[in-house]
């Protein structure tokens, strides 16, 4: 079964300013970064206990992380009830756990 997501809103904007980023270096890189990402929403959502547990927030909610093939980030994402929610599109080694207070957004 495929579990419809949602986008925090501040995930999305990251994620645009990063394609940006990719896009300003090398054309077609950040254009690949959205297919790859697109991927691995796709995986999050026809299976999304599959990728491993990134962290459990305070109120026990479950985040998960999946890779971005050929990039250093990761989808973060909680499952709830019905749905995906998308937390962060984030950098493997940058500010880890920066997105935490977006649950309760």
């Amino acid at each position: 079964m495929t579990l419809p997501q949602r986008e925090h809103p501040e995930a999305v904007v990251e994620f645009d300013a990063t394609v940006n980023w990719y896009e300003a270096q090398e054309p077609g890189i950040g254009v690949t970064l959205i297919d790859r990402a697109r991927q691995a929403r796709q995986d999050i959502a026809d299976w999304p206990d599959a990728a491993p547990l990134f962290t459990t927030a305070d109120d026990g909610t479950v985040i998960r992380s999946k890779a971005v093939r050929g990039y250093p980030y990761r989808v973060i994402y909680a499952v709830e009830p019905g749905m995906i929610l998308i937390l962060a599109y984030a950098h493997e080694r940058r500010e880890p756990g920066y997105w935490l207070h977006r649950l309760n957004d």
